[in-house]
């Protein structure tokens, strides 16, 4: 099977680089990497660690984390889809577990920071809350069973995408994402992951903002 690695950067400048760095080569035959037409040295950082003739380094046309993830979809030649943030959150380590479970059968596989075995050296009191009450709701609304549905760091069969038609273009693109999977009935498994704090800059998350958009998305009705 062949994987791809789909990273949206923005203003990601001293931690996309060593993301890039760390991300097993051998496993991941593509990555993409969709800079959100950063201001800083985020691309000079990204062309110095892509593979030539392999990876691809796309300038987002359209808006927001969800918006990148779209674009960098379209251009995948992987069987596996891996989706993951740059700012060094996500642990790369972690990315054998996440193909293991798609090569056992399942379909739709998420990072989770809230399972046993799992950590976060990032959450504060309020983000672990609105985690907590946004992904209750999305399991009692939905009928999801998962312990962490807003941390979008993922993997999902090329075959089992393209049945979501994904049109979020913010960072309510994580609930999409869980509610069309689960909707289309893809195979689902969760793999405990420890979430790092970021190497570097600030979180793009308006938590007013982009909570309420999430929140709209949550009880949204899904044909």
């Amino acid at each position: 099977m062949v994987t791809t690695l789909i990273i949206p950067a923005k203003n990601e400048e001293g931690a996309i680089g060593k993301v890039l760095q760390e991300i097993p080569k051998k496993l991941v035959q593509q990555i993409i990497v969709v800079d959100g037409r950063s201001k800083d040295k985020t691309i000079r950082e990204v062309r110095a660690n892509l593979r030539r003739g392999k990876d691809i380094l796309m300038i987002q046309k359209s808006n927001g984390y969800g918006g990148a993830f779209i674009e960098g979809i379209k251009q995948a030649k992987g069987n596996i889809i891996i989706m993951m943030d740059a700012d060094g959150s996500h642990n790369p380590a972690d990315i054998p577990f996440l193909i293991k479970k798609i090569e056992e059968g399942y379909e739709y596989v998420m990072a989770s920071r809230y399972m046993v075995g799992s950590k976060s050296y990032d959450d504060t009191f309020i983000r672990w809350l609105g985690n907590k009450v946004f992904t209750l709701l999305t399991n009692i609304i939905h009928g999801t069973r998962v312990t962490d549905s807003l941390y979008l760091y993922t993997a999902i069969t090329k075959k089992g995408l393209d049945q979501l038609k994904l049109t979020s273009p913010g960072f309510e693109f994580c609930t999409e994402i869980l509610v069309k999977a689960h909707n289309a009935g893809l195979r689902f498994a969760e793999v405990p992951a420890i979430e790092r704090k970021r190497y570097h800059g600030d979180s793009k998350v308006n938590a007013l903002l982009d909570g309420l958009r999430i929140l709209k998305m949550i009880f949204k009705k899904y044909n």
